[in-house]
């Protein structure tokens, strides 16, 4: 790759910058198992002008998702469950599951919920709080507990619905594991791959390290927009879909994994078949998914053309604060940007970070 062409990465990111629309990024690009590009922009918030670091931590949002998926995806591997399972089988909250038809209405649901649909988003479960006022809730098993009496937008496996399945597919890990979301992920996922600044709530020794989120122009200095402070202190509430916080660097080597078929450093995550099963179309016909040139795989998005720079093969997903990664078979790539900004300004990072990494590929 071209270092040269590479270097146009900052000065992008210095421009996005400079307008004011963003505080700070970190970026990373691995190819061919070689880091190739990390580098750190900016500051890690608006008002809190310390350069960004390059162990900068992240709110990582719903990229937290693929790492809940890939939790799962172990005791997929081991006989815990079957992907066409009910998840009643399980989950007893979630047995006989109604079917919303008005505001204040609903009738059974024709059909379970299987795993399947948790991991690919086709449960039908959504919860139109924020994610504050999930957070606000002491434990994910009092949340479910809670969310499992909520009506069904549609019937399970017809159609699309982003967000909440993931929450849902964590209390599963944590009900068939028998041990915490958080323990088992870190066990199983994160202490094997030697991911050391990726924490559910990071310590306070790494304040320092936390890129601060900017909403609306401003910074949010404890996040509140996105937990209270009282969760934040007791630091008891894990997610499946949101919530944890990490590096560039870390998640990378997340990335690397997959790229690798389930193994890095001598230690194996996942299977190669099972790699191989997540960037499938699991969709089945269900709608709602109305992305040009892609599907939904067991948890990602999954380039099915090769319109755009990304290859056909590649699976990739973000997080709403700004941060990205994705995962090129073909050019065996990672890359991963990261910033914390809310609403997103009209920057399309994604397809300009895309460009500018795949245009300096030169062999």
């Amino acid at each position: 790759m071209s270092t040269e062409r590479l270097a146009r990465i900052g000065e992008w990111l210095d421009g996005v910058i400079d307008r004011g629309e963003a505080a700070g990024f970190v970026t990373i690009v691995a190819r061919r198992g070689k880091v190739v590009h990390h580098a750190a922009r900016g500051t890690r918030g608006l008002s809190v002008k310390d350069p960004m670091p390059l162990n900068a931590l992240f709110d990582m949002a719903s990229m937290t998702k693929a790492i809940t998926v890939t939790a799962a995806l172990t005791l997929l591997e081991e006989g815990k469950f079957s992907l066409d399972d009910p998840i009643s089988q399980y989950l007893p909250e979630f047995k006989e599951p109604k079917l919303s038809v008005g505001p204040h209405s609903a009738k059974p649901a024709s059909r379970e919920i299987t795993v399947r649909h948790l991991f690919t988003h086709t449960s039908g479960v959504k919860d139109e709080r924020s994610r504050a006022e999930t957070f606000a809730f002491p434990t994910l098993q009092a949340y479910m507990e809670d969310f499992a009496k909520l009506p069904l937008r549609f019937e399970p496996g017809s159609r699309w619905l982003y967000g909440d399945s993931h929450d849902v597919l964590g209390y599963l890990v944590q009900k068939v594991s028998g041990k915490p979301l958080d323990r088992y992920i870190q066990e199983r996922v994160l202490g094997p791959l030697e991911m050391h600044d990726t924490h559910y709530w990071p310590p306070a020794s790494k304040d320092k390290q936390r890129a601060i989120l900017v909403v609306k122009g401003k910074d949010d200095l404890d996040s509140t927009s996105r937990r209270p402070v009282a969760a934040a202190k007791a630091a008891t509430f894990i997610g499946g879909a949101s919530g944890i916080y990490s590096t560039a660097a870390d998640y990378l080597r997340f990335c690397q994994m997959l790229l690798n078929g389930g193994e890095l450093d001598g230690q194996r995550i996942l299977g190669s078949r099972t790699v191989e099963l997540i960037r499938q179309d699991h969709l089945r016909g269900a709608g709602g998914y109305a992305r040009a040139g892609q599907t939904f795989g067991l948890g990602f998005s999954v380039q099915t053309d090769s319109t755009n720079y990304l290859s056909k093969g590649t699976y990739a997903w973000g997080g709403s604060q700004g941060t990205v990664f994705w995962i090129d078979p073909e050019q065996e790539l990672t890359a991963v940007l990261m910033v914390q900004v809310v609403p997103r300004p009209r920057m399309r990072l994604r397809e300009k970070f895309s460009a500018l990494i795949y245009s300096s590929i030169v062999d």
